[in-house]
């Protein structure tokens, strides 16, 4: 690939993602690592992601063979140990000794992925915890009428993105295993969705499915490219009608910069956690995401769009890091989430591309 453009390959988060998998005494996410804790001490759920986004990094670069094997298989299992960790664990301890795995969906959803690319890579070592949580997850999807496993316990909302992710996990299982049990579901899911959470205006998939906050039947940037990425995998046709909807309805391009819509432009929302900041229409999160939302689709128009709009975005906050009043700030774009979404987006793209070479 000597003549690759420069936004396919370049992999410069892989040495810090390396750094943190290979530290020492590991006892939980700090506010160096991720943005979030700065205000949610315990990080919105940002950590498991963040190690799920990693994993899947690893898995693609395995794949690519750029980097050593046994080193990929190394830092893919301190993923899982990082994962199962009692200050990552919402059980406090190592879901492996946990009877019950009860209402955590979210956690239990990026648990499973990590395990999935674990076994693709390297063995059979957490096929046990792999298994159990995947028909743990299936039961408790065909449980609900609405197809929504519960994400957190005494917490009724329930996003569609988050089931997309948890059906792939499933997904992910079964192609690791010649099973067949995301098959029910995704088919049941799917049909689920577009009797009940097409917005009307526009075809979008609305966020939220049990209808407790004001933006639950709007579509959002943030949930559209997370959902629609997962789809990619188990319901190809359902990703590539939404992705097409995502772009005509919520892609904004201005002035040389690229980037996706929070919420629609006649809905006035704001930001949240999951938002992240929102300038000028557009959605920090909506638009990290999609770039491995777009990686997946194999649409490398808007990918290169995005990707050329936010690396200088990235590298003026790694700028202010040595500025006292705002250096918290330099934090946002670069931490650990934000490195592994990039990471797992550009040997996504690397992947694809090389196959069809």
């Amino acid at each position: 690939m000597t003549d690759k453009p420069s936004y396919i390959a370049d992999f410069r988060g892989y040495k810090k993602i390396k750094a943190f998998l290979q530290r020492d005494n590991f006892d939980g996410f700090t506010a160096e690592d991720l943005f979030i804790i700065q205000f949610f001490k315990k990080g919105w759920g940002q950590d498991i992601a963040a190690l799920s986004n990693m994993a899947e990094a690893l898995r693609n670069m395995a794949q690519l063979e750029v980097v050593e094997s046994t080193e990929i298989k190394e830092l893919l299992n301190s993923a899982v140990l990082r994962a199962l960790h009692n200050k990552v664990s919402p059980y406090k301890r190592d879901p492996r000794e946990v009877k019950n795995l009860g209402r955590y969906g979210y956690y239990l959803e990026h648990l499973n992925i990590i395990l999935g690319c674990y076994q693709a890579v390297v063995d059979d070592t957490y096929l046990g915890l792999n298994q159990r949580v995947t028909q743990h997850l299936v039961d408790a999807s065909l449980a609900e009428s609405n197809l929504h496993a519960p994400l957190l316990p005494n917490v009724r909302m329930r996003w569609s993105a988050d089931q997309a992710a948890i059906i792939y996990s499933i997904w992910l299982f079964d192609q690791n295993n010649g099973t067949s049990l995301s098959n029910e579901l995704s088919k049941r899911w799917v049909e689920y969705m577009d009797a009940n959470m097409r917005d009307p205006q526009t075809g979008l998939y609305a966020t939220e499915v049990m209808g407790v906050k004001r933006y639950s039947k709007q579509p959002r940037g943030c949930a559209l490219a997370y959902l629609i990425y997962y789809c990619s995998h188990f319901a190809p046709q359902v990703a590539a009608s939404q992705w097409a909807l995502f772009k005509e309805h919520m892609l904004i391009k201005r002035m040389g910069i690229s980037g996706f819509r929070e919420y629609l432009a006649s809905y006035k929302g704001g930001w949240t956690p999951d938002s992240g900041p929102i300038i000028g229409g557009i959605g920090v999160g909506a638009s990290g995401l999609a770039l491995k939302t777009a990686a997946s689709m194999n649409d490398e128009s808007v990918y290169k769009a995005l990707h050329g709009s936010i690396s200088p975005v990235i590298r003026f906050m790694k700028s202010l890091a040595h500025v006292p009043v705002i250096k918290r700030l330099a934090r946002l774009g670069a931490d650990l989430l934000a490195t592994s979404i990039k990471l797992n987006s550009e040997s996504h793209i690397t992947l694809t591309k090389r196959s069809l070479l």
